[in-house]
């Protein structure tokens, strides 16, 4: 199938809604075959997807032997995996005096811990074939302190670490890690929210063209970080 992502192999974590779901579906389009992800997935049948379609497939990414597993038959239906795209996501939004420690591990199990196994099993595969592009999903609330927002902020405070660490390990093997910040953007969970328009917000498709842009670039063009907002800036 002709397009930007032809003969490519995508997994998109957190895939089959919202943010995700839009990027999984923009690759598709351009060729690739997806894996989009969640722990809501319905059993994956035997074999990969084709050129230009999206499947699903049951990942916990808390779970470190989910995760393993998850990655393995990727590469056993495919033999490499060109991009991943980590975009599974948890947030509590309290201040930190009304959080609880379980609310807090919660968060950055997911968007945390649960990262850097997926970043891990895909730059062990990625390193061995030769490169490949690992894209992080943060958020504008790495750069911008908000309130109410601390277990959040932190994870993604956390992960433009990881990123610019893994970044640095893997550009000797062709492996290219970027992570993309979008400020609001509307999804299911602004919904029915007192003061939140769309008309305010990025769209899923903006977010989604971004990261297509990244994933279909040659592995000799590093793009460390992008942050897409919409024209209000942070609501």
């Amino acid at each position: 199938m002709p397009g930007r992502m032809a003969g490519k192999v995508v997994v998109v974590t957190g895939g089959l809604r919202g943010l995700g779901q839009a990027m999984a579906q923009a690759m598709a389009r351009e060729g690739a075959a997806v894996w989009a992800t969640s722990r809501q997935a319905s059993e994956t049948r035997e074999g990969g997807p084709q050129p230009g379609e999206v499947r699903e497939a049951r990942l916990d990414v808390t779970d470190e032997a989910s995760v393993t597993a998850l990655f393995s038959r990727v590469v056993a239906a495919h033999g490499r995996l060109d991009v991943l795209v980590s975009n599974a996501g948890a947030g509590v939004f309290k201040s930190m005096e009304e959080m609880s420690l379980a609310e807090w591990e919660q968060v950055l199990s997911t968007n945390l811990t649960g990262a850097f196994l997926c970043c891990r099993e895909a730059f062990r595969q990625m390193k061995a074939q030769g490169g490949g592009r690992i894209i992080a999903i943060g958020s504008i609330a790495a750069y911008v302190p908000l309130a109410g927002n601390t277990a959040y902020g932190a994870s993604k405070w956390g992960l433009r670490g990881l990123c610019a660490s893994l970044n640095e390990e893997g550009k000797a093997h062709g492996v290219r890690v970027s992570i993309v910040h979008p400020g609001p953007t509307w999804t299911e969970i602004w919904h029915g929210r007192e003061g939140f328009s769309a008309e305010d917000m990025l769209q899923p498709e903006d977010v989604a063209q971004s990261i297509l842009d990244i994933a279909s670039r040659p592995l000799h063009v590093r793009i460390d970080e992008v942050r897409i907002v919409p024209p209000k800036g942070v609501l």
